[in-house]
């Protein structure tokens, strides 16, 4: 019996571990970026979070009517500036 319990305890560590090292390190996984790749990667995000600001400017929300059970868009929409 508990040879049994140290074999299933062996290959679930061991399973573990495997799974473990092919995420982080395998096919998919990729070592932590370096300042500059850092860096690069912040400027692209707040590159397109303006895209995404000024997209939303463009584009506003047209709310609903705020009768419940009438669930149409308000037509006129107001450029909020």
């Amino acid at each position: 019996m508990i040879v049994l319990v140290l074999i299933l305890t062996l290959v679930g560590t061991a399973t573990l571990a495997f799974i473990t090292v092919k995420y982080y390190w395998g096919d998919r996984g990729r070592p932590p970026l370096t300042g500059a790749e850092k860096r690069r990667q912040h400027e692209e995000e707040l590159r397109l979070r303006a895209k995404q600001i000024e997209r939303a400017k463009q584009n506003p929300i047209a709310p609903r009517k705020p009768d419940f059970f009438d669930n149409s868009k308000v037509v006129s929409r107001k450029n909020p500036e």
